[in-house]
């Protein structure tokens, strides 16, 4: 495979097709290791990128690789389906994407909450799983940028072959979902329509905030680890956000709990984010138990299962959580 991939490389250099989009190394690194998408100054770190919107345009992605952009990008390749939602927001749908950690892109696109409204809408090439980046097509994919997220497992390996195809550019998928909509903004030249977006959501997440900060509810948010577990899901700003309120004993970081720990919490609401079907397995797995039959979310009906795809806690994802909060809790 890696002399069939060199002669591909060597067939698209020497065809002058490879990108005119030059990447250079910045001598220092200018952002964590680890990145709390926050400096010290409690604002949370932006991409360096210079607000003309004309072209070419340089940035410093999330690694502090200095990238120059001739052009507006035509055709984006994404490495992780989590930046479909992202670039569907903004109105420029992406020519390729690679899958999550489980499934590909199609079926993201066929069965994620936040995706199926655009379904059909556009014609992407699916690059496989993101577990295992598939050098010989994004190649095929032709594209003039390609975005994923810094520490991508497995990139470093080929991550000077990808710059031979496409500048790479690396966002932070630990950073606000703002910031996020920001930086896919800019990378399109769409600053003003990620404005819009963030706007947009910020209403929808404010709204649902007047509403369920009213409600004398306890809410306790999870997914399964696989049909195996309670996993905590979401963070305390997550919940701050909507306004809901996690039961005593229920802890962030994505802990995992036992059936009796969820039965002292006793939730007025539990709510499963993740694959719905193994969320169901994993509770039919739990109704022989009388310490699960006596919890307050299950006697009153109060079990909610809500799509993983709102798990990637992007624009579109933030927005349908709040109407669907407001609908299940009453």
């Amino acid at each position: 495979m890696k002399k069939h991939i060199s002669i591909l490389f060597a067939l698209l250099l020497t065809a002058g097709l490879v990108s005119a989009c030059s990447k250079e190394q910045q001598p220092a690194n200018p952002v964590p290791t680890e990145s709390t998408g926050t400096q010290e100054t409690g604002e949370t770190q932006l991409p360096d990128i210079s607000k003309d919107s004309s072209w070419p345009r340089t940035i410093t992605d999330a690694s502090g690789h200095k990238i120059t952009l001739a052009s507006q990008p035509k055709r984006i390749a994404i490495l992780h389906s989590n930046y479909l939602e992202y670039f569907f927001a903004l109105g420029t749908p992406v020519a390729a994407s690679a899958g999550a950690s489980v499934g590909t892109a199609q079926q993201a696109l066929e069965t994620y909450e936040t995706l199926i409204p655009f379904g059909g809408t556009e014609e992407i090439m699916d690059l496989g799983s993101a577990r295992e980046i598939n050098l010989e097509a994004v190649l095929e994919a032709k594209p003039d940028m390609i975005v994923t997220f810094a520490g991508h497992a497995g990139l470093d390996e080929i991550y000077d072959q990808l710059n031979q195809i496409a500048p790479v550019v690396l966002l932070d998928y630990s950073d606000t979902w703002q910031n996020q909509t920001r930086a896919c903004g800019e990378l399109v030249g769409k600053d003003d329509a990620a404005g819009k977006i963030i706007r947009e959501t910020e209403e929808a997440i404010a709204s649902a905030h007047e509403v369920l900060s009213q409600k004398d509810k306890t809410v306790a948010i999870f997914r399964t680890s696989g049909g195996k577990a309670f996993v905590a899901r979401g963070s305390q700003s997550y919940y701050d956000a909507f306004g809901i309120t996690p039961p005593k004993g229920y802890t962030f970081g994505y802990e995992t709990f036992s059936l009796e720990a969820v039965a002292e919490m006793d939730p007025d609401y539990i709510i499963f984010m993740d694959y719905i079907d193994t969320a169901k397995g994993f509770v039919k797995s739990q109704e022989a138990s009388s310490v699960w039959l006596n919890m307050s979310a299950v006697k009153n009906g109060n079990v909610l299962y809500f799509d993983d795809s709102l798990n990637t806690f992007g624009p579109l994802a933030m927005e349908l959580t709040a109407k669907k909060l407001v609908r299940a809790i009453k």
